[in-house]
């Protein structure tokens, strides 16, 4: 009782309301398991009405209004950590010298020329990204909301006890995931004024997925069916087994993570049988049924138990995520859309893929190079340094021709002097001596060591 007394004194100093209150409910649902609460028995696979195939949707007859009520968003708060970029992510450049951001503002940019609308955008940074983004912000003349989320205290592994930010500066911080947005844009105004102004759906995807555009057929879907909440979902492979994934409970739609999964029944989730398809984190809702949701109090968000260690310190971290709120709102759907919709870039070697001739860029948005004969995109496998950006753009100051590539294992020190073709399987060991691969060189399944 004294230990969580010292712990309310601590939030008390650290968090005004309404930001207290949600952190102490996160805390709540942190001292029961969520899976002492899931019922394995009672999930199941969701039947037909619930989860949607988009070659089933219509086509639009009136886009222009329908996108007048549009609103893009973006979740903007993550680093490039993972390819050891300190900045936001957003800002790295990934196509013919444009970044993200600026492949997201000329996609609304060409909604905006082609149906005569006025789409803004809406950007979630955290305090990690903020003030970058508002510099970029700051010389678009597209309309753009910017607000960055909230700050909560890490907590200590061992003790559940705030850090102290008198002694571990910004380290004592963190941003609550994305599922965050919801508080955010009610507590800043942002969500009635965008109801204000006429703008009641919203399309809010990943910043980093280079395949989440606005869709027309999805958005005439949203209206005519007056759907509420809609996440888009699509079918796993091999290499998704570990994503969040749809599972209906007695006639309710939700969304289940790995997290939440008992030990025992890890490989049943895991498997493509029983749960077929993973969550894209493209989602889409409309904002006056969520303002009436609000109304009620905040949205009960399944809470993930994020571990770190900061400076030798174990830390805990409680997050929420934005697709969760599905098991919150009623008459729910999940669209199963193509692999098309999400093309994230969480690593060098994704970014890699994206920079090639194996996309075209076309009115804002990636393409497949339709001169690729095989349908999947090639295997790319970095070790170090090439899995940092630095390294990675050193070596690839020139990009490969990858049409006819199957898959590339590098690491190591290797450049590529010009114009170099990859076919087959190549692998480059550059180890124990740079390789340097000249200008206009085929390698076609070639093994070279250095």
């Amino acid at each position: 009782m004294q230990h969580n007394q010292e712990i309310e004194k601590i939030l008390d100093r650290l968090l005004p309301d309404p930001q207290r209150e949600q952190f102490r409910r996160m805390l709540k649902q942190l001292q029961k398991s969520p899976k002492d609460n899931l019922d394995w028995a009672s999930i199941h696979s969701p039947n037909d009405s619930m989860q949607v195939d988009y070659h089933s949707l219509d086509e639009a007859s009136n886009c222009a209004e329908n996108f007048s009520r549009l609103v893009v968003g973006k979740l903007n708060g993550g680093l490039g950590t993972s390819m050891g970029c300190s900045g936001p992510k957003s800002l790295i450049n990934v196509k013919e010298g444009k970044t993200f951001l600026d492949l997201i503002v000329e996609q609304v940019n060409i909604l905006n020329d082609k149906w005569g609308g006025d789409i803004p955008l809406l950007l979630m940074n955290s305090f990690y990204t903020h003030e970058e983004t508002s510099e970029f912000v700051d010389s678009c003349s597209l309309p753009i909301i910017t607000f960055k989320q909230n700050m909560f205290p890490r907590l200590k592994a061992e003790s559940f006890m705030p850090m102290n930010p008198d002694e571990w500066g910004e380290n004592a911080w963190y941003p609550p995931g994305h599922g965050d947005f919801y508080n955010c844009i009610q507590q800043q105004g942002i969500l009635g004024q965008l109801i204000e102004n006429g703008k009641d759906i919203l399309f809010i995807s990943n910043a980093d997925n280079l395949g989440a555009v606005a869709d027309s057929k999805i958005l005439n879907y949203m209206i005519e069916k007056k759907i509420p909440f809609l996440i888009e979902v699509t079918p796993k492979t091999p290499s998704d087994v570990k994503g969040g994934t749809l599972y209906e409970q007695k006639g309710k739609l939700k969304l289940l993570e790995i997290a939440q999964v008992p030990k025992e029944h890890i490989e049943e989730f895991c498997s493509q049988e029983k749960f077929s398809v993973f969550n894209t984190n493209n989602i889409w809702m409309n904002l006056g049924v969520l303002e009436e949701r609000l109304k009620e109090g905040p949205l009960d968000l399944n809470v993930i138990v994020n571990r770190k260690t900061i400076e030798g310190q174990s830390v805990v971290q409680l997050e929420t995520a934005i697709g969760s709120a599905i098991d919150c709102i009623d008459n729910e759907v999940g669209l199963c859309v193509s692999r098309d919709r999400f093309m994230p870039v969480k690593k060098t070697e994704d970014l890699l893929l994206v920079q090639s001739n194996l996309f075209n860029l076309e009115e804002g948005r990636l393409v497949r190079n339709r001169k690729r004969k095989n349908p999947h995109l090639p295997e790319i496998k970095f070790g170090q340094p090439l899995d940092q950006l630095d390294a990675f753009n050193k070596c690839f100051a020139a990009l490969p021709d990858l049409l006819d590539l199957e898959s590339l294992d590098a690491s190591g020190q290797i450049s590529f002097e010009g114009v170099v073709t990859l076919k087959g399987r190549v692998e480059l060991k550059g180890i124990n001596k740079p390789i340097l691969i000249e200008n206009g060189r085929q390698l076609i399944n070639e093994s070279i060591e250095g």
